[in-house]
């Protein structure tokens, strides 16, 4: 029996084959797109679950306020407070801190060389972080951590400071001046490449033994492993306590260089381990985070896409009912049951959605590299080992089959054969009004994805092209050597070697202008003091820029108030410039109010500094545009705080300019790595998340649209088949092409209409919602709504005209010759 049942409804595929193409075609790519964002989906939620303890590990979250006021949110705590959780809380079994360094790594080679590297992904840790977290070794172990200065390094990173030998035992300097790092380490463990799918990316793992810590500064990422079953929000509860305990600790309350830390002003929170990737926008994260509600739009789309392919199918069962109506009599009067007969139409519906996931998943093999880097992220089509996944989907797949075959089936085998072959049968009102709801529903969600991609995609152009308050185009970053000045006569010579580095390049014709900085735009300034203004207690913590006195220059940073910093004026007081956002911040009317004005800070001995607002700046975005802008204060640089310097170059012969610097930077910096990249191209990283999500949104709108064509085209074939006799007649009658046109689209084109009214509120508050994220963000423009509208018309139009025009210069003859 079940061989008949799939001979016949392969007969009928084949027999069908205009249809059955639409059908599978339109399937196959709302699988494919269902697959692939699942994919995606199932690998941003797969971040640091492969860690043994993934469930019970949290990083401390640390929030300061000012007046009531939250001014930093960080996903790092004070060095003290991992020690001090575990000394005074049972429930945590384990704590470990992770501090981020960068930094010049070099190694020396059999022959004598050395090979040296600015190195990013280099982590200074504790002897417990190999034990919280699953990061397997190829060589040694777990204690590989347990002596100070140790280090263990991936095996990518183990092949390229030491090529065709072990690591073992070998030996890496890490050296950074900005910092103080000197280490010389020793290799005592090779792990495999950290996965992809890890928040915590990492080439070199130095151990440090950093003991009780302190409550100074917040530097340190901080991570406790809970006890079994501890609750979260039970522990969190103790933790405002906690931290008033420490807090009426004196000693603990102040640093000369940071002044009052003011723990009572701290709040704690726990962050799991597992939802730090997608759901962590903090200051300063160790990585670059994802963005959860973007990942769970994606999700939506994808379900959306799956319905409208389902949606065409169910469209175009029912609207070929009447030509299966016959058929169906015959096979009741031969004496099938209704049982039976819809049994026939189930295995019609299962063997072809066999052959289109059959397709869809040869497509999404296929299609995987490509797709993952259209996302930006390195992932293999794994659903099929994930039992859920499988599962889910072979519950979507069930569904889709019986609802496309159920409806039909129960219309035809509830006539009466005598009705159906005299010709009595028709489709039913409830049927037609099913299939307008259907194309109601698939356009208005078509309609919207259009609506959403046009949005994200104006408003990451916006972020990228909008007036950042600074010119960096044409500038090239070199990054300043990292190498340690230990003594004064090594801090002497680099500032000769900084001054021969300037002045030299000044003399090439393709490097038009030189400057240098603590930090550049595009990434967090880390480089924080406590300013206090006088007659008043409190100071405030405020980012601090390094600059060079040609840095507002170079940049076309515009000075609102005062004057820029000289390096050649001979100041009373030390010099300080500040930004709009700081003068508001430390409490002055405006810029003027803000000149001449005494703000003091300490040096690491206690001993006070006064410092005299000369200048202040238009605010520019040190970050993106994603963010407010960061109140900064500005001070002469230097030499031995320069991180970079940045360059404006001729772009015309590029490789000839970057020849010529490189030749100069080792001819001053003999040893040291030559490293450089483009400002506007780093800063516009930032926006990665952004511009990935607006690549696939963009895609997979583009196939909601072409599916929705696809089951339009097909509806319209039927609904012309079916009134063929009519238009033949019509046409004897005198009706010209445009007439039938108009009769055959009408219906289609209201649809439309309507869906377009049910989108429009739809896709403004997905868009507002989705908007809220950004600081700084695009205004809604009448074109992001009739845009989208006339192109789904203007599609749908052309889609139904092909078959409706054919249909209106046939010959009538043909068509009525049996009547």
């Amino acid at each position: 029996m079940i061989n008949n049942y799939l001979k016949i409804a392969w007969r009928i595929l084949l027999r069908q084959k205009l249809f059955s193409m639409i059908n599978i075609f339109g399937l196959v790519i709302g699988m494919v797109a269902c697959l692939l964002i699942v994919q995606y989906i199932s690998f941003e939620l797969s971040y640091d679950k492969f860690h043994a303890d993934a469930a019970n590990i949290y990083r401390i979250r640390h929030q300061s306020h000012s007046e009531g006021s939250l001014t930093e949110n960080l996903p790092k705590t004070y060095s003290a407070v991992g020690p001090a959780l575990q000394a005074d809380f049972a429930e945590v079994q384990q704590q470990t801190r992770v501090s981020k360094l960068v930094g010049q790594v070099s190694a020396q080679q059999p022959d004598g060389s050395i090979k040296a590297f600015n190195e990013q992904h280099l982590y200074a840790v504790e002897a417990s972080f190999l034990k919280m977290f699953s990061f397997p070794m190829v060589d040694g172990t777990a204690a590989a951590l347990n002596n100070p200065n140790a280090i263990v390094i991936t095996q990518t990173t183990a092949n390229k400071y030491f090529p065709n030998q072990s690591a073992i035992g070998k030996t890496l300097k890490i050296q950074q001046q900005v910092s103080g790092t000197d280490i010389t380490a020793t290799v005592t463990g090779v792990c495999d490449d950290v996965p992809a799918n890890s928040h915590l990316q990492f080439d070199f793992l130095v151990a440090q033994d950093r003991k009780a810590g302190d409550w100074v500064y917040p530097d340190s990422y901080t991570y406790i492993k809970l006890s079994p079953n501890t609750d979260q929000k039970t522990f969190e509860a103790k933790l405002p306590a906690f931290v008033k305990k420490h807090g009426d600790d004196k000693a603990s309350k102040s640093s000369f260089t940071q002044g009052k830390t003011n723990v009572e002003d701290i709040a704690f929170t726990l962050q799991p381990l597992t939802r730090i990737h997608l759901y962590s926008n903090l200051t300063d994260e160790i990585s670059t985070a994802g963005n959860g509600n973007m990942v769970w739009y994606l999700g939506l789309i994808a379900a959306l896409i799956l319905v409208i392919a389902y949606i065409n199918y169910v469209n175009l069962s029912t609207a070929k009912v009447i030509e299966r109506a016959k058929e169906v009599g015959i096979r009741k009067v031969l004496g099938s049951q209704r049982k039976q007969l819809i049994i026939q139409f189930l295995f019609e519906s299962l063997l072809l959605n066999i052959i289109s996931i059959v397709m869809a998943v040869v497509v999404v093999v296929l299609a995987m590299p490509w797709f993952s880097a259209l996302c930006g992220v390195k992932m293999q089509f794994t659903l099929w080992k994930d039992y859920t996944y499988v599962l889910g989907f072979v519950a979507c797949l069930a569904s889709g089959v019986l609802l496309s075959a159920f409806y039909p089936a129960l219309i035809l085998s509830n006539y009466k054969p005598v009705q159906i072959l005299k010709g009595k049968f028709q489709n039913t009102a409830q049927s037609f009004s099913l299939r307008k709801s259907l194309v109601v529903f698939q356009f208005a969600a078509t309609i919207t994805f259009m609506i959403g991609t046009m949005v994200v995609y104006r408003q990451v152009n916006f972020m990228k092209d909008a007036n950042k308050g600074m010119d960096m185009k044409q500038t090239l970053i070199v990054v300043a050597p990292q190498n340690v000045r230990a003594t004064d006569a090594d801090a002497i010579n680099f500032m000769h070697q900084d001054s021969v580095f300037q002045t030299e390049l000044m003399r090439s014709p393709r490097v038009f202008g030189v400057t240098s900085s603590s930090s550049i735009p595009g990434e967090t300034i880390n480089y924080i003091m406590s300013y206090t203004r006088p007659l008043q207690d409190k100071g405030i913590r405020l980012p601090t820029l390094e600059i060079g006195s040609q840095f507002l220059k170079q940049f076309k940073v515009q000075l609102i108030a005062g004057e820029n910093i000289s390096a050649t004026v001979n100041y009373i007081k030390q010099p300080m410039m500040l930004n709009e956002a700081a003068v508001v911040s430390l409490g002055f009317k405006n810029a003027n109010d803000a000149i001449g004005k005494i703000i003091q800070t300490k040096n690491g001995r206690g001993k006070v500094f006064e410092n005299e607002v000369v200048g202040v700046v238009k605010n520019f975005h040190q970050t993106s545009l994603k963010d407010a802008f960061t109140p900064t204060v500005f001070r002469l640089i230097d030499p031995s705080s320069v991180t970079h310097y940045e360059l404006k170059v001729n772009t015309a012969d590029l490789q000839a300019t970057l020849a010529a610097i490189n030749n100069t930077y080792k001819s001053v910096f003999a040893g040291s790595a030559f490293d450089y990249f483009f400002l506007d191209e780093f800063f516009d990283n930032q926006y990665q998340t952004e511009q990935h999500f607006g690549k696939v949104f963009s895609l997979f709108s583009g196939f909601a649209v072409f599916v929705a064509c696809l089951g339009l085209f097909g509806l319209t074939l039927i609904t012309i088949n079916q009134r063929i006799k009519e238009i033949g007649i019509r046409k004897i009658l005198g009706a010209s092409v445009q007439n039938i046109l108009v009769l055959i689209a009408k219906d289609f084109v209201a649809l439309i209409v309507i869906a377009n009214i049910i989108a429009l509120p739809l896709a403004y508050w997905g868009s507002h919602q989705w908007l809220q994220n950004y600081q700084f963000r695009i205004g809604f423009s009448i074109w992001f709504f009739v845009l989208p509208m006339l192109s789904v018309c203007l599609i749908a139009v052309t889609t139904i005209s092909f078959q409706a025009i054919k249909a209106a210069i046939a010959n009538p003859v043909k068509s009525l010759r049996t009547e």
